[in-house]
């Protein structure tokens, strides 16, 4: 039995696109060794057998204190070590990055150990952990073009894989026919919720008629109860969640998703089709999320309103303008199709399994 290794953890921008490369490798006949950590987001959505998961030691140094750089340093070592008998006890035929500090250690261990090595990078700047990794690997796979600043035969522009259940969702054409002025709005706050976006959307849809808009608001876990107290002090229907596992079911009834600007997130509405308004975590690092959402909206695929004081008063303008205009939103969502490469996963599979010995 031949194994391929995935190395990805923490939040759904590293693990959804790990999770669906490696159901493909699986369909293929391999299994999956997955090295990931105690705490990280997988250990919850993974649930095929033919996928091992084992935890290694990681912990992030960058902006952190001296301190726990220092510890964080002696734990990168104990991963190296821990990544190098994984590796060396499944004797993957391909190890496969997908970012995050726990990919750094395990693809050190796995050129090591001479195992052929490929990545995957998400946002439309590299991380720090994948501008490490690009030099111990054969191949490079991009979501956003030239986001290690390069171009040459080792780097592919593919886009981000996107969960399978997303392909097969009401198309924007039939969509985006009405010319009434309703919207279905979809909020997510990415894998961990957004305090900013549960804390500021109840009062500037407060400025709306609840005959004009319905809401499903995700608000992340510990959330819900807040939000909803949110919502029903201006007297607004809003249906909240805490973490959606039918999230195709919400894509799919919703007509303009408000959400942060992770790979994933811009990724999923891409295949879907739907109009969209990013609000860019203004903290994340390299600030890679106001990077992503600009490469969508200079190709006039979503609109853009970023984290400041005025933030209301544009969104309130927004949507007032949108509301109205079916055909913006219809033009929206058919450019953010068009944003990215099609036949992603095939030519992921396809290209990582040519260096296969």
């Amino acid at each position: 039995m031949k194994y391929i290794a995935i190395l990805s953890s923490g939040t759904g921008g590293h693990v959804y696109p790990a999770y669906r490369i490696a159901e493909e490798y699986i369909k293929l006949g391999y299994r999956i060794i997955w090295i990931g950590t105690e705490n990280g987001l997988e250990n919850r959505v993974i649930k095929n057998k033919s996928i091992t998961i084992k935890h290694v030691s990681s912990r992030g140094i960058r902006g952190k204190s001296f301190m726990n750089k220092i510890i964080g340093l002696l734990l990168f070592i104990k991963a190296i070590y821990e990544s190098f008998f994984i590796i060396r006890e499944y004797k993957p035929c391909l190890v496969f990055g997908f970012g995050g500090y726990v990919s750094v250690a395990a693809t050190i261990s796995a050129f090591i150990l001479r195992k052929p090595i490929v990545l995957h990078e998400q946002n439309a700047i590299a991380g720090t952990s994948n501008k490490i990794n690009y030099y111990f690997v054969k191949k490079v796979f991009e979501t956003f073009p030239l986001s290690f600043n390069k171009s040459n035969h080792k780097i592919i522009h593919t886009g981000n894989p996107v969960r399978q259940k997303l392909l097969h969702l009401e198309k924007p054409e039939l969509k985006y026919l009405s010319d009434k002025s309703f919207l279905n709005i979809l909020i997510m706050g990415g894998s961990q919720g957004s305090s900013f976006l549960n804390k500021v959307l109840p009062f500037a849809l407060s400025h709306f008629y609840n005959n004009n808009i319905s809401i499903e608001h995700i608000a992340g876990m510990n959330n819900k109860d807040s939000v909803k107290l949110g919502y029903n002090k201006y007297k607004i229907n809003a249906t909240v969640h805490e973490y959606s596992d039918n999230i195709e079911k919400l894509f799919n009834w919703s007509s303009l998703v408000i959400c942060r600007a992770g790979s994933t997130s811009i990724s999923e509405l891409a295949v879907i089709g739907r109009a969209s308004i990013l609000v860019p975590f203004p903290f994340a690092t390299d600030n890679h999320q106001l990077k992503n959402a600009y490469y969508l909206a200079n190709n006039s695929a979503t609109i853009l309103l970023q984290q400041e004081d005025n933030f209301v008063e544009n969104f309130v303008n927004t949507l007032n303008i949108i509301l109205n205009d079916q055909k913006r939103l219809y033009t929206l969502s058919k450019n953010v199709q068009k944003i990215f490469p099609e036949n992603t996963v095939k030519t992921i599979i396809d290209e990582s399994l040519k260096i296969v010995g």
